[in-house]
């Protein structure tokens, strides 16, 4: 019997043996530390990512409550879905997308010229979250709040969604949130200018959808886009700072663009997300009731033999590549083409240096169920190291 726990030492250290045993395990099995059907195969996940008929995001379909500060396009389920994706999508192509991402890989470059100088620095708190934060502000058209404040608000509220199993971690992501709203608040209080939000804002009565619901995708998309953005980055720079082998290759345009969806597969920060059982209906022969949840395990799924070919390799240039690491279907993450721009802006600045960072200390993991990457991972420019 698999007992799955999330934040148990082992699954924070290394989960991927864990989702191994659960793969081989079945395609669906229940849980009752999580009181959820656990989905761990790639074809099940897709299953009942493409299906919104059977499996909700909204769970007020399934009788539960949600106030409507809540409700966003994350949450929302089709007719209600459809045109506030369309708006964002529609908008998001107008924006300068080529031009973010240049200037986040020359942000990215003058900090790595930076802490190149440093006799160690943290590839989270000194490169990912500055570099993400900076695009996604540049994106939205908004000032960027102070890093470190900013920081401890988003941690308190991923920590917060792990309050199901320990419920002493509401309180501070309740306040948290509060705090976010504020700044969410400021932006309402001070909107104009240029950017994805203005243009938005400006769409959103012809597009039929209403102003509560934009600024509720406009805090998810900037609080769920910096958290997951970061966790990629810093996941991918610690399977390339293990593996030196692979900057060569990584100096290659190409391989450049394919490896950035293969560091998502690979290691990817996103572990899996849960829909509700809106009729009785069956999955891999297993009967599922209304009102039950399933979890589906993206990062299982992405190690999953049945689709991906070696998959607990790092394969640079693997193509295709439809990993789940942004989610699939109706509610695939709508800025995952920035988040791919952040991740080969960073990586490219990376790779460019003449040496490359070194591990300097063991990387410190803030437990947590839905989002893993390191909080620290302390490097060191290989040449420091070597003087």
């Amino acid at each position: 019997m698999i007992d799955y726990d999330p934040l148990s030492p082992a699954m924070i250290a290394d989960p991927y043996p864990c989702y191994a045993e659960l793969r081989r395990a079945g395609r669906v099995r229940y849980s009752e530390r999580l009181r959820s059907w656990l989905i761990p195969g790639y074809d099940d996940c897709r299953t009942v990512l493409s299906d919104p008929a059977r499996f909700a995001c909204d769970w007020r379909r399934v009788g539960e409550e949600a106030p409507d500060a809540v409700l966003s396009m994350q949450e929302l389920d089709p007719p209600e879905h459809g045109p506030i994706r369309r708006l964002f999508t529609t908008v998001f192509r107008r924006q300068d997308l080529a031009g973010i991402g240049e200037a986040t890989y020359e942000a990215s470059r003058d900090i790595m010229r930076t802490v190149a100088e440093w006799p160690r620095f943290d590839a989270t708190a000194d490169l990912a979250r500055p570099a993400a934060l900076f695009a996604i502000c540049r994106l939205l058209g908004v000032p960027e709040p102070k890093i470190e404040t900013f920081t401890a608000q988003v941690d308190a509220l991923n920590r917060g969604m792990d309050a199901g199993l320990l419920p002493e971690l509401r309180e501070p992501a309740v306040a948290a949130r509060a705090e976010i709203n504020e700044l969410i608040a400021s932006w309402h209080r001070e909107a104009g200018g240029t950017g994805l939000l203005a243009d938005v804002l400006a769409g959103a009565a012809e597009a039929g959808v209403s102003a509560q619901a934009v600024w509720n995708t406009v805090r998810v998309m900037f609080l769920a886009g910096f958290s997951t953005t970061v966790g990629a980055v810093v996941n991918a720079v610690l399977a390339l700072v293990e593996r030196p082998d692979l900057v060569t290759p990584l100096r290659q345009p190409t391989v450049l663009d394919t490896a950035v969806d293969e560091f998502m597969r690979f290691d990817g920060p996103v572990q899996g997300t849960s829909r509700a059982v809106v009729v009785d209906t069956e999955l891999a022969g297993v009967r599922l009731r209304r009102g039950d949840t399933v979890l589906m395990l993206f990062a299982a799924a992405n190690r999953d033999a049945a689709q991906f070919d070696r998959p607990d390799e790092l394969v640079l240039d693997r193509s295709p590549n439809r990993h789940l690491g942004m989610g699939w279907g109706a509610h695939a993450c709508t800025g995952a083409i920035l988040a791919r721009l952040i991740m080969r802006a960073i990586l490219r600045s990376l790779v460019e240096l003449p040496d490359l960072p070194v591990p300097a200390g063991t990387p410190a993991r803030t437990p947590r169920a839905t989002l893993r990457y390191p909080d620290h991972l302390p490097l060191a420019i290989s040449s420091h190291r070597r003087s």
